[in-house]
């Protein structure tokens, strides 16, 4: 009895420093950007580590801003996270009314419709050229998808676009990938030095039927996993994973 009593106080701390943690990292405010930022698939300005992590999307993350512009960079460790990424994209919603819920959203990196011309390749030599590949198909990329934003059309729009909007997508030498993301605030309906909190949403978008359809198909003809590499067939990748968080625009 004093055991049970003992574990339940124990397991109840724990719930509380939890919420203390998510509470606290939802309370902060963003960082303020680091100076000459570039968004190019690349954190080497950013701080390391990243300011946050989510344990259900296995995310790291940091939100930053200056007068213009809100930054995000997300770094992913995760193989099963990169997978869903590089084959149905990263979503990151902002809701500048501070609701957990709908708002603006941009989708990338898209590399659905990237054409390498990657010839097929013997199994061994998969493995040596898989990380190349990823970097050369996140190179190419050409259109974000966007929705919920007043003044831009819902749908794909091109990554070199005429209202801002910055993203790229890229590998660290450690093997992580990055994504980055800038968003003016004027797109956002959200005026500099705003003291509303801006409610944020990750989405680590589900691998797609037709992919697990295509993995099963050459599996069965005994052909290796399709390009941009290999990939466990677990029911996680058909699963999306995502997390909402608040917090206020930095002010220097």
């Amino acid at each position: 009895m004093k055991m049970n009593r003992a574990l339940i106080t124990g397991a109840g701390l724990i719930a509380g420093l939890l919420l203390n943690m998510n509470a606290s990292a939802q309370d902060e405010p963003n960082k303020w950007a680091p100076t000459n930022i570039k968004i190019d698939g690349q954190p080497t300005e950013w701080p390391k580590p990243l300011q946050f992590y989510n344990n259900v999307t296995k995310l790291f993350y940091t939100i930053a801003n200056d007068k213009e512009n809100i930054y995000v960079v997300v770094s992913v460790p995760d193989p099963q996270s990169q997978m869903k990424i590089m084959r149905s994209g990263l979503t990151v919603s902002l809701n500048a009314s501070g609701k957990k819920k709908g708002g603006a959203s941009v989708t990338f990196p898209l590399t659905a419709n990237v054409n390498t011309g990657a010839p097929d390749v013997p199994e061994a030599s998969r493995a040596l050229i898989a990380g190349e590949l990823k970097k050369q198909i996140l190179a190419n990329l050409k259109e974000i998808k966007v929705d919920g934003f007043d003044s831009i059309p819902n749908g794909n729009i091109p990554v070199q676009n005429t209202f801002g909007i910055l993203s790229a997508a890229g590998y660290e030498a450690s093997g992580n990938l990055v994504c980055e993301l800038a968003v003016p605030l004027k797109v956002l309906g959200i005026p500099a030095g705003s003291e509303q909190p801006i409610a944020y949403h990750f989405k680590v978008n589900a691998m797609k039927k037709e992919d697990k359809k295509e993995l099963e198909a050459k599996r069965e003809k005994g052909q290796p996993a399709p390009m941009p590499g290999e990939y466990a067939d677990h029911f996680a990748l058909y699963y999306s994973a995502d997390f909402w968080t608040r917090q206020t625009l930095a002010t220097h």
